[in-house]
């Protein structure tokens, strides 16, 4: 396996498993409420009440919650380990067209965490998150593009995911942007342009 497959696994294990967590929504109504207070509990490691406080915003209609909720139940966080439920949670939102559920979706398909490996599904699930912007889904599929994992390869459809990506400060994407114009994949060779992403890479440390 390359750098750049490794990238992707560490990409999704790390958004899978921790990032879900803390990436903040917007309070507006109580469900989010008691979904941010589910992740402060995970950060004062008290899973088993962060699972309460996730179940409770789940019933009250919190997509992001069910999503919390399978991660949880998959990675025995607070809760005996269990795929079935878990992966139940997650594809119940991702149904509701969640694309932070998609994205875990195609996450577990990816990696094989819960499920069966299966890259086509994967795609399949990364590729509707995409559709909503989602941006490290954007970068995912860039990697399965360019390695021919889960469709047909093509560096060009590689590069316009990593651009989209990059150029809304993802840091994985500008690095495959910066090789490829510095190698001429996927796009033409201009130095120049690596240069700024360079740039744009090193500003974001």
């Amino acid at each position: 396996m390359n750098s750049a497959s490794k990238s992707i696994g560490v990409t999704l294990f790390k958004t899978l498993f921790l990032s879900l967590f803390f990436v903040l929504s917007n309070p507006i109504f109580a469900e989010e409420n008691l979904y941010d207070r589910g992740k402060e509990l995970v950060e004062e490691k008290e899973y088993e009440k962060a699972l309460k406080a996730f179940e409770l915003a789940a019933k009250a209609g919190n997509l992001d919650a069910l999503t919390a909720l399978g991660v949880m139940h998959i990675g025995g966080i607070g809760v005996e380990q269990n795929n079935e439920v878990g992966y139940d949670y997650i594809k119940k939102a991702a149904d509701k067209s969640d694309p932070k559920a998609q994205y875990t979706l195609g996450a577990l398909y990816y990696l094989g965490a819960g499920v069966e490996k299966d890259y086509q599904k994967a795609f399949k699930w990364l590729n509707l998150a995409s559709e909503q912007n989602y941006i490290d889904a954007k970068y995912n599929l860039g990697v399965m593009y360019e390695f021919g994992e889960g469709v047909s390869q093509s560096y060009e459809k590689a590069y316009e995911y990593y651009l989209f990506a990059a150029r809304r400060d993802n840091l994985e994407s500008q690095i495959r942007v910066a090789d490829m114009y510095r190698d001429g994949i996927g796009t033409g060779k201009d130095l120049d342009k690596r240069a700024y992403w360079l740039k744009r890479i090193e500003d974001s440390k």
